[in-house]
């Protein structure tokens, strides 16, 4: 059938923590709506960390590409969602596919290249991509398929790099099309979306711009609703994670609340929020709406470190709205972030020591991942193969895979995913005034000082 899209998801995933890629699901409802008919292929593995050898996992994903050799004649049009550490299976998929595919290649780590100038550096290894969509894919898809070259910003010998930039109103999307998805293996829950980007774009350690976008942009609070609604209507989910950078810098935060409890909708929710802008009323309505729990993007218990981050918030009001969310009975995943270029190991020893003292549900450790505008400032600070770099593996086995690619071990996960596994060896490399090492063994310790006081599991751990 002309023009037939097949997306693609190549991430392998743990289904006890995932749930179905929204970003496809909106590319495929938009499709949809004009006539395009898709299917959403992803790598949803079972019980993948029962996995005992590689040759396992290898078995496994040579069923994957099987399954998409046998379909790829059948598609017009192939999009791949390319996200950190996936650009070698992107490449990978490309290259199995026929030549009369058009093939895509988007996703945030495509954007990560982009805008931080490295992606010039591997520009002949993505000769097996058509386009590489940088703009919103709901938009890039639909141009691309209507032939609209006026959205064409560059080429690298056959590439084209394609932006026909942001979607504006974000409720002239349809709901994503969770429908494409074998949705009963998934983890129960599905994502919404209030607004998209952040409202401050400041921390200086932050890519979320390239996630949605750099403009903040919001949806209606009734049509949110509707969603929520429809959701548990037809898929019989009631379970959602806001996946707004702050849902309480959303507009319509006590409206869209509001609009919950007074159409007594049996939901319950999680979501990200700023610490500054919790105060015990929003906290009350949230609770009474639904919401049974916040993670807060602490990053340090040190108050010249935050300032340093531009991260907008002291250490008092983290303390305080921790307090008010434990006290409108919300738990609190607590977000830090190990190893900033600011940072030091006196000072980090120091927030993991206080942050035992604050009881938090959960707490989610990251390790240091370098910025896009980092790399942008810093362009000699790395010269890596970022062809080459492959994270697409079962977290177990990831300490034996990661070799001397520098950037593997600059993943924000990559400590809390290999757990207690360490690798052979460290890549000689400091950012700042820590080594790689350095950063690593402080997250482990951070991570083992409090996964027994924690007394819930968090959402999904990898996003």
């Amino acid at each position: 059938m002309k023009n037939k899209f097949l997306l693609i998801d190549p991430f392998c995933k743990n289904p006890k923590y995932e749930s179905p890629n929204m970003k496809l699901g909106y590319c495929s409802s938009v499709l949809e709506k004009n006539g395009i008919e898709t299917y959403i292929m992803d790598f949803l593995v079972p019980d993948i960390d029962k996995l005992k050898k590689l040759e396992e996992f290898a078995k496994l994903k040579e069923h994957f590409f099987k399954e998409l050799n046998d379909i790829k004649k059948d598609y017009t049009y192939v999009y791949i969602n390319c996200e950190y550490g996936l650009l070698k299976s992107c490449i990978d998929i490309a290259n199995t596919l026929d030549k009369s595919n058009i093939i895509i290649l988007g996703g945030t780590f495509v954007n990560y290249l982009y805008y931080s100038k490295q992606i010039e550096k591997i520009s002949d290894e993505l000769n097996c991509f058509n386009y590489i969509s940088l703009g919103d894919p709901e938009n890039d898809l639909f141009n691309i398929v209507n032939k609209v070259d006026t959205y064409e910003v560059a080429r690298y010998n056959n590439t084209i790099l394609y932006n026909s930039g942001l979607v504006k109103n974000l409720d002239s999307l349809p709901y994503p099309a969770w429908n494409k998805y074998a949705i009963d293996k998934y983890d129960g829950n599905l994502y919404l979306v209030a607004s998209k980007s952040c409202r401050y774009n400041k921390c200086n350690f932050c890519d979320e711009k390239l996630i949605w976008g750099n403009e903040f942009r919001y949806r209606n609070y009734k049509e949110i609703v509707k969603e929520i609604i429809y959701n548990i209507n037809n898929y019989k989910i009631n379970s959602f994670f806001f996946w707004d950078a702050s849902l309480a810098s959303y507009p319509y935060i006590n409206e869209l609340c509001n609009e919950i409890i007074e159409n007594n909708i049996k939901c319950k929710w999680t979501a990200l929020v700023r610490a500054a802008e919790i105060n015990n009323e929003l906290a009350a309505l949230m609770r009474k709406a639904g919401c049974y729990s916040i993670e807060i993007g602490i990053e340090t218990l040190n108050d010249e470190i935050l300032e340093l981050m531009n991260k907008g918030v002291t250490v008092a009001k983290i303390v305080e709205a921790i307090s008010i969310l434990k006290k409108n009975d919300i738990k609190v995943e607590g977000s830090f972030l190990i190893g900033h270029f600011d940072d030091n190991k006196e000072n980090i020893l120091n927030t993991i020591k206080k942050s035992k003292e604050l009881r938090l549900d959960y707490y989610r450790w990251h390790n240091l991942e370098l910025s896009a505008s980092f790399l942008l400032n810093n362009p000699n600070i790395i010269n890596e193969r970022w062809n080459e770099l492959d994270l697409n593996y079962p977290n177990q086995f990831l300490h034996e895979i990661i070799g001397d690619h520098l950037c593997g071990y600059l993943d924000m996960h990559i400590v809390s995913k290999m757990g207690k596994n360490y690798p052979e060896k460290y890549p000689d490399f400091k950012i700042g005034n820590l080594t790689i090492q350095e950063i690593h063994d402080l997250t482990r310790k951070a991570i083992e000082g409090t996964e027994e006081i924690a007394s819930i599991e968090g959402h999904n751990p990898y996003i």
